[in-house]
């Protein structure tokens, strides 16, 4: 299925991989595609800018969603300790660049496997894609993809974070179809 993805599109479920190790996380669910999605130029991040969304917002209410990652726990550790990790990661990103921190973290681990939700969305922006009688999968469908699944922590993110589903889904089809 991926061959008909758009080099953009194959970039974000790289990414999503990423986000995925990034977050401390040992599978790759839909908020990672999400994210990854985001990312990237194109049709679904300008709709997630009109509404009004950010990668740093989508991010933060991921972190205080149903169950705290690592991340955050281990930022309550360090705190009671009096070491402020927003202060390390700075250091860390002005000495050794942008994201050191997150990479040092991920170093040795396995690449993450695609958990179920985010396969869910692979194939529903496939699906979108013959719908509309599209060849290529683009960023855009990967987005309409994750949409469709309702019951996805990356839909659940956009919900809290302010984002009215059905205009972001409409914002992305027109753009979309207007590309076609």
């Amino acid at each position: 299925m991926l061959e008909r993805f758009t080099s953009p599109a194959r970039q974000a479920v790289a990414d999503a991989r990423y986000e995925a190790a990034r977050a401390g996380q040992d599978k790759v669910h839909s908020e990672h595609l999400l994210l990854a999605v985001f990312g990237l130029p194109g049709q679904a991040a300008d709709a997630m800018a009109v509404a009004g969304l950010s990668p740093e917002r989508l991010r933060a209410q991921l972190r205080r969603g149903t169950h705290p990652g690592a991340a955050d726990l281990d930022a309550d550790a360090l705190a009671s300790l009096g070491i402020d990790l927003d202060a390390v990661r700075r250091a860390t990103d002005a000495a050794f660049g942008p994201g050191a921190l997150d990479l040092a973290r991920m170093a040795g681990r396995k690449r993450p496997q695609f958990d179920d939700d985010a396969r869910q969305a692979l194939a529903g922006a496939g699906r979108q894609g013959m719908r509309l009688g599209h060849r290529w999968i683009t960023t855009g469908h990967l987005l309409l993809g994750i949409l469709d699944q309702p019951r996805n922590r990356a839909v659940a993110a956009l919900t809290d974070a302010g984002a009215d589903t059905a205009a972001l889904r409409a914002d992305v089809l027109r753009r979309i179809t207007a590309a076609a």
